[in-house]
């Protein structure tokens, strides 16, 4: 098997993958509405697509324990992105889209760990 086929075979990192995929397109939102366009309907879509990642996160952690077990390093990234990154937004914008772009960098520690 090789390693995309790895992913999709398992239930859990299938939400990884689809959060990593949604935290993408919300890091370009972001830049979007940081250089451009800053209006109530893209902080809106912003704010629900951070909200779905955090819901495939959360759901990973369901069940990455119902098939196998969480280790502290899977706590660890899933609070940094659900607690650090929304905390962050109250700094600098680059700030915010710094520690927005390490946690994209973490996202993938997950998978990896789990083959």
């Amino acid at each position: 098997m090789d390693f995309f086929t790895k992913i999709l075979a398992s239930p859990s990192l299938v939400w990884v993958l689809t959060a990593m995929g949604f935290y993408l397109v919300n890091i370009f939102l972001g830049l979007f509405i940081a250089f451009q366009k800053n209006t109530v309907d893209t902080r809106k879509i912003h704010k629900y697509l951070f909200y779905s990642i955090t819901f495939c996160l959360v759901y990973f952690l369901i069940m990455n324990q119902t098939h196998h077990e969480n280790t502290l390093i899977d706590y660890a990234v899933v609070l940094y992105m659900v607690a650090l990154v929304p905390f962050s937004k109250r700094w600098d914008v680059l700030a915010h889209a710094l520690v927005a772009v390490i946690g994209l960098i973490l996202m993938p520690l997950l998978i990896v760990l789990q083959i």
